[in-house]
């Protein structure tokens, strides 16, 4: 078997990796859209694919994925597939095209009658992400995908390690936080209790900035609204995820809970309307906040991406707002801003907004990654998905971990 790593050896995001079976069968991993402008050369994206595997439900991951046309099978789990629904239906675009098989955690399954797949999920932001073992001529690659051992679902990462997969020849394990400063919040436990004393003592509304999509961070704002007596706002597209990851985890809140309401922004509910959803539409109006936030805003703490200007305007009379960016700080950087950084950044400059930082990352410390590469104890170990692999494979080899090798990016490697 061969490999070629098409990018991440040097870089966050745009993952995409080839195994080449004796057989000439080609199986990929992850197809990711780059993060970064400074290499914009994709073109490997319409090479020859027979199977493609993605890990989670994040651009970077998935982002190019339609490239592979609609004849190459597409592995993915339910509920990532749901979601980059969800996430092209609310951005009004036509949902994903493809010839998409659904996996489930912890089930073998066959590609294209050569590579053998086993799906471990993982603790990540991502609801559902997994890493996988890929078996094939005789030869074991693991690939860890996005990881981490800090939220609530830590105990995928403990099982791992406890019981990690054997004879692995080729661990592929992620390195995003090898550059970044040690996080404030360490876990999503840490930075749930920082939210409840937060909230507690707010002269008027709160304002969480995250992802929707942030399942984790959504239940984190749920408890420090439900033991502070809040209510949490959330937007049509936050409901609608919620409802997409209650099909795997039946204890999640949705907006049918007490201690939720919905802003029911029209333009969003037109995108359900022309869906025809006419139950999810009705549980909506049951649950929307209206014009209620406004006789008493310190009951209410908002989650969302992105703020709305013309509301934080009108809630101004009544004090001082707390404004929590609960996310990567590097979306308020121009290399990588989104179309809510201006807004943000513009907001942040306003006398009556009190802004502050409360973050738990996604994905794995050193501490994790070295844990994890003993435990599996490979033949041999590539840093991906970070900017610095020689610093990461420094940290390996000076926790007592051999055979690090730094990848380059497009070149095939005998397995």
């Amino acid at each position: 078997m061969k490999i070629k790593i098409y990018r991440g050896t040097k870089e966050i995001g745009g993952t995409c990796v080839e195994l080449t079976a004796n057989n000439g069968k080609v199986l990929w991993i992850d197809l990711g859209a780059p993060l970064s402008l400074e290499n914009p050369d994709v073109s490997y994206k319409s090479n020859k694919v027979d199977a493609l595997l993605i890990s989670h439900s994040h651009q970077d991951h998935y982002g190019l994925m339609e490239s592979v046309g609609p004849e190459v099978p597409i592995y993915i789990g339910q509920v990532s597939k749901e979601l980059i629904e969800a996430t092209k239906i609310f951005l009004g675009r036509t949902p994903p095209s493809g010839n998409f098989r659904e996996i489930e955690a912890w089930e073998e399954f066959v590609v294209a009658d050569t590579f053998k797949v086993f799906p471990y999920l993982v603790d990540h932001s991502s609801p559902e992400a997994f890493a996988f073992k890929i078996e094939c001529d005789g030869v074991r690659v693991f690939y860890s995908g996005d990881f981490r051992s800090t939220g609530r679902k830590k105990v995928c990462f403990e099982r791992m390690v406890k019981n990690p997969p054997k004879d692995i020849d080729l661990l592929l394990v992620e390195g995003t936080m090898i550059n970044r400063d040690k996080q404030e919040y360490a876990t999503e436990l840490n930075l749930e209790a920082e939210l409840v004393r937060r909230v507690k003592d707010q002269e008027n509304a709160t304002f969480v900035i995250s992802s929707a999509q942030n399942i984790d961070r959504f239940c984190s704002v749920f408890n420090a609204c439900r033991l502070n007596k809040k209510t949490l706002i959330i937007d049509v597209y936050n409901a609608w995820v919620l409802d997409v990851v209650r099909k795997k985890s039946p204890g999640l809140p949705t907006m049918d809970s007490k201690v939720v309401k919905v802003y029911a922004h029209p333009n969003q509910m037109k995108k359900i309307s022309d869906l025809g959803d006419t139950e999810f539409l009705d549980r909506i109006n049951i649950n929307s906040i209206g014009n209620g936030v406004f006789e008493n805003p310190a009951d209410f703490v908002y989650f969302l991406r992105c703020p709305s200007t013309k509301l934080i305007d009108a809630l101004q009379p009544a004090g001082k707002i707390k404004m929590i960016y609960s996310q990567w700080k590097g979306y308020l950087e121009p290399e990588h801003k989104t179309y809510c950084t201006d807004i943000i950044l513009d907001l942040i400059g306003k006398k009556k907004i009190d802004f502050d930082v409360v973050h738990s990352g996604g994905h794995a410390t050193i501490e994790d990654i070295v844990m994890l590469t003993k435990a599996i104890n490979p033949k041999k170990t590539i840093p991906i998905h970070t900017n610095n692999p020689e610093k990461m494979k420094n940290e390996l080899e000076s926790a007592g971990i051999s055979n690090v090798q730094i990848g380059l990016d497009g070149t095939s490697y005998q397995l």
